[in-house]
């Protein structure tokens, strides 16, 4: 067979097939069916030792897209859509009104591993950035004093709202 008609025909072969989709990613949704009670803030959850049991409440900063780690911000911190005039920011979500080390000092990292120690794969539905949410978990703290909650689990206490027009990010 001639390579240029051997080429179109394993077009036409291709063409008949449905693309393959990429799989998806399953959920994880820890969230507890009840409040786990008095929480720390972010700050005073960072000065705990390696390997305590904890409740932290912050709000969601960020999400890792894939991963069930999102990073928890203290919520003494305003988000800019919470000061005054900001709320027509196309990003009210953020705290770009901080400075890094403002942000920096007030933020650990929360993750679900497995059976297995390594953090879980899979998207977490039930969390949207700013949720104030009570983590309850293990604090962790590395050689450069950064603190890791392992969650068992999460309860959302609060769900702020966007102005008309805005949608939250993907």
């Amino acid at each position: 067979m001639r390579p240029v008609a051997f080429c179109i025909s394993l077009a036409a072969f291709a063409c008949g097939k449905e693309a393959e989709k990429p799989p998806a990613l399953a959920a994880v949704d820890l969230a507890l069916a009840s409040d786990p009670g008095a929480a720390l803030s972010v700050k005073a959850a960072k000065e705990k030792g390696h390997g305590e049991e904890v409740v932290v409440e912050g709000r969601v900063q960020e999400i890792v897209k894939g991963l069930a780690v999102f990073r928890l911000i203290d919520a003494s911190l305003d988000y800019c859509g919470q000061r005054p005039g900001t709320m027509t920011d196309d990003t009210p979500w953020d705290y770009c009104c901080e400075t890094p080390e403002t942000r920096t000092a007030a933020t650990l990292t929360v993750e679900s591993r497995g059976p297995d120690g390594r953090v879980r794969a899979g998207a977490m539905p039930s969390l949207r950035l700013l949720d104030l949410v009570a983590v309850k978990g293990r604090a962790e703290k590395d050689e450069h004093g950064n603190v890791t909650v392992v969650t068992t689990g999460w309860f959302r206490r609060e769900r702020p709202d966007l102005p008309d027009g805005l949608h939250w990010p993907e």
